[in-house]
């Protein structure tokens, strides 16, 4: 029973391995799209990643559930306890676990990276819509309109 209970993680984490290697894809399209500074095509990327990370969540839940059943028929508290000699498909299953935690860390910085990258954009156009309204303030000082008559005097 263990035996197929691992080997159900093992098919989920190669689901989550795929979904997370899309996702790293999807980063990626990402920061090209903050350089381009095409905020249409950055929102239906946010948009599909929002859908994956809701996958892997679903896929999360499922693996946990099926994790606290071997925990509860073997009485252990972590996968390592699980004797490699008796359960040889562990091998398998660490080793996408492992190629999944490298996959997210990849992804955190190459999001750190990018959230970075906005706050830049941001900051340069708060200073260029400072400059506007400096401007329009220089203009309505200068440019006021006239109200009444003006009398000019000419020199003869």
């Amino acid at each position: 029973m263990t035996k197929d209970n691992i080997d159900k993680l093992i098919s989920l984490s190669k689901e989550k391995n795929q979904l997370i290697n899309k996702m790293y894809s999807i980063t990626k399209g990402q920061k090209e799209e903050i350089e381009k500074e095409d905020m249409e095509n950055l929102n239906h990327i946010l948009d599909e990643k929002d859908k994956l990370i809701e996958e892997i969540n679903k896929i999360d839940i499922e693996f946990l559930t099926i994790f606290s059943q071997i925990k509860n028929t073997e009485g252990i508290e972590k996968i390592e306890e699980l004797n490699v000699q008796l359960y040889p498909n562990l091998k398998e299953l660490k080793e996408i676990v492992t190629d999944i935690s490298s996959t997210l860390v990849a992804i955190s910085l190459l999001d750190d990276e990018n959230n970075e990258n906005m706050k830049k954009r941001i900051e340069k156009t708060k200073m260029e819509l400072k400059r506007v309204k400096d401007g329009q303030r220089a203009y309505k000082g200068y440019n006021k309109p006239i109200t009444g008559s003006i009398l000019i005097d000419e020199k003869k």
